[in-house]
């Protein structure tokens, strides 16, 4: 899932970052959403032009759009039947995008995101958050929950990349209003936007790799990644 180096890279100065969310739960003002599809996070860094050391290339994230248990029912505290989700104007989908900022120091990250509410009656341009005011989650790491999961290869580190994994929780981040055309106040007072620091929480069970893009006789311990 790495990018490709530009033309004429050096690959053992480059370096791919993968960090994989599969579990977890995000509080977001009343939306209550457990992480039930994977996030990907994906980074490139790169030595700047000037030389130095590594800097943001690239960041991309892919998620697969999760589903409300409720909908717009359940926003609102309502007991609804499990065959309600399935109702059009009722299913609620949320689906987490990028918003520009990443900084990660091992095992903690900081990552802006916005979140993209699906619905029928709401159209195709209703987010949470924005790229000039995100979601910021700074995600730090519960170090009892940290474990190696490969120490790498470092003659084949692309392949088989240092790996580990942890959970990381966020409860200081504010949550701005929903941007959705007319649907933006409604939307506000059923998810209860905006919400302030302390009323919102985010719990990543999260896996994270780490490579160089070529093998190297230099290569750095990758504990030491560092980057913002």
């Amino acid at each position: 899932d790495c990018p490709p180096l530009p033309a004429g890279a050096d690959p053992t100065r480059w370096e791919c970052l993968v960090m994989i969310v599969n579990g977890g739960s995000l509080t977001l003002g009343g939306i209550d959403q457990q992480i039930t599809q994977p996030m990907k996070i994906i980074v490139q860094t790169g030595p700047p032009a000037a030389g130095g050391p590594n800097e943001l290339k690239q960041v991309r994230m892919d998620a697969t759009p999760m589903r409300i248990p409720g909908g717009v029912l359940g926003m609102l505290g309502l007991d609804v039947p499990s065959w309600a989700d399935d109702i059009p104007g009722n299913e609620v989908l949320v689906r987490p995008h990028h918003a520009g900022g990443f900084a990660f120091e091992l095992p903690n990250a900081r990552v802006d995101m916005r979140v993209e509410i699906l619905n029928l009656l709401l159209g195709d341009d209703c987010f949470i958050g924005t790229q000039t005011e995100p979601i910021s989650f700074n995600l730090i790491a519960d170090l009892s929950t940290l474990r190696v999961i490969s120490p790498g290869n470092p003659s084949d580190p692309l392949a088989q990349p240092f790996t580990i994994a942890a959970t990381a929780s966020d409860n200081t981040f504010t949550v701005p209003r929903a941007t959705c055309s007319i649907w933006g106040w409604p939307m506000d007072w059923v998810a209860g936007l905006p919400s302030p620091s302390g009323n919102n929480q985010a719990t990543f069970d999260s896996y994270i790799a780490i490579a160089p893009y070529a093998a190297t006789s230099t290569m750095r311990d990758p504990r030491t990644f560092s980057i913002d």
